[in-house]
């Protein structure tokens, strides 16, 4: 991590009473309210939700009672929690933003040099010489004048003042100058510092308010107009830097439908259909394919009581079940197992009164049979449950391999035609399944 040096600018030398976490009520308070923001960030609403939370009930107690807000994520101290794109600072400053814009101070008094900065790494902390002008000659302090360095410094445990800045910068592209350029204020991302003390990654920009603009029509709304890419133009999803930060994931309801929640590998179908090119902003083609292939199955996609429900899905998306699944062996070895296939212990099987398919469906030769266009749709979906033995059993001829009732499966006038010189021709082995050898039908007339 790269270390940002500054010297903060003085602000008042304490604080009203009653302005912060005081009382024993106040800190219990507090305490409640972080442990509901984190509990909020964790189970709902992505990390930046919880926060997000946290910041509105802190606002609305502040607001309730005439108090400003609190010092952001860090609340009670100068530490802030980082994140994929906000890695975490260290602001060891005593400083209140409410004071300041109350004495009509602009934001450009302090943060000098901000309608020049093009980079999101850009130092655009104050410096202490601009803090010199309001609070008198600090930096270098005069001879004989008294030091005044508690007015914004800390004190480390040792007693000696902490003046250094951890603020690394953030995985982001912002140029603060063409934003500026483009009507865009200070409030515009940072909101309304009148009621904040010390900012930190709160008072930083978050995606929703990013996305008040740049919707496509106003602005890009390619992720990689803000986010760092690779060459190939998808995200960089980690620090190249900090390889322990969190993983650039998205969250919350500002993500355009797509965050990554518990639900999202099974729903995710939707997001990928609507917006492929979304999703190719970080995946590639071949993390698809790694699942929907069935060379890598995710750790939860079905249901706990799926055992008992799948047969809906199996009829309606047989395919779907292909993908990760073998029918042939998968599904036959689980339903004759438990006596739903052929065979004499099948209680769900051929004779049973647990049937599959309709009365009409399969029948001796000369009743009403159905299973004929099924078969010839999607002949797959039959192997799922039975083996070849039974159509052997109806279309081999009395005289075949294994004899059957020689009901052919083929149409009229199917030995001269060119199809049946076609399959022929392409693996005979086939008609030797129903033929014996030297019937004069196995042969093409």
């Amino acid at each position: 991590m790269s270390e940002r040096r500054a010297n903060a600018t003085p602000g008042a030398p304490g604080r009203p009473p009653g302005s912060g976490v005081g009382s024993g009520v106040g800190i219990v308070l507090a305490v409640l309210l972080v442990v509901v923001g984190i509990a909020g960030g964790l189970v709902g609403g992505g990390l930046f939700g919880g926060f997000g939370a946290l910041a509105d009930l802190v606002g609305a107690e502040a607001q309730a009672d005439g108090h400003e807000l609190t010092a952001t994520l860090g609340v009670f101290g100068p530490r802030s929690l980082g994140s994929a794109v906000y890695p975490k600072q260290e602001i060891p400053l005593s400083f209140q933003h409410s004071k300041h814009i109350a004495a009509k101070i602009a934001c450009e008094r302090c943060h000098t040099g901000i309608r020049e900065s093009t980079k999101s790494a850009d130092n655009n902390f104050p410096r202490g010489v601009s803090c010199d002008g309001c609070h008198g000659a600090q930096h270098p302090r005069a001879t004989g004048s008294i030091a005044q360095c508690e007015l914004c410094h800390t004190r480390a445990a040792e007693g000696r003042v902490t003046a250094t800045l951890q603020a690394p910068r953030p995985n982001l592209h912002f140029d603060h100058k063409a934003h500026l350029a483009r009507g865009a204020t200070c409030t515009s991302c940072h909101g309304d510092m009148s009621r904040v003390r010390l900012a930190t990654v709160l008072q930083l920009p978050s995606e929703a308010s990013c996305l008040t603009c740049h919707d496509g029509v106003k602005a890009s709304n390619r992720c990689a107009t803000c986010h760092p890419a690779q060459s190939d133009g998808r995200l960089l999803t980690r620090d190249h830097i900090d390889r322990t930060s969190p993983m650039l994931v998205p969250k919350g309801p500002s993500s355009w439908g797509a965050a990554h929640d518990l639900n999202f590998v099974e729903d995710h179908r939707g997001i990928a259909k609507a917006n492929p090119s979304l999703c190719a902003q970080c995946h590639t083609q071949s993390e698809c394919l790694d699942c929907h292939t069935g060379a890598v199955r995710p750790m939860r996609i079905h249901a706990a009581d799926y055992m008992t429900t799948h047969g809906l899905d199996a009829r309606a998306g047989t395919q779907d079940c292909q993908s990760c699944h073998r029918v042939q062996t998968e599904c036959m070895a689980c339903h004759q197992r438990l006596g739903l296939g052929e065979g004499p212990d099948a209680s769900g099987g051929v004779g049973s009164s647990m049937r599959f398919h309709p009365a009409d469906f399969a029948g001796p030769p000369g009743t009403p049979q159905t299973h004929a266009f099924a078969a010839q749709r999607n002949i797959t979906a039959c192997a799922s449950c039975h083996t070849e033995d039974s159509c052997l059993a109806c279309h081999a001829t009395t005289a075949g391999p294994r004899p059957g009732l020689g009901s052919s499966p083929h149409g009229v006038g199917f030995g001269g035609s060119v199809r049946c010189q076609a399959l022929a021709a392409r693996n005979h082995r086939v008609c030797l399944k129903c033929h014996a050898p030297g019937d004069p039908r196995n042969d093409c007339l």
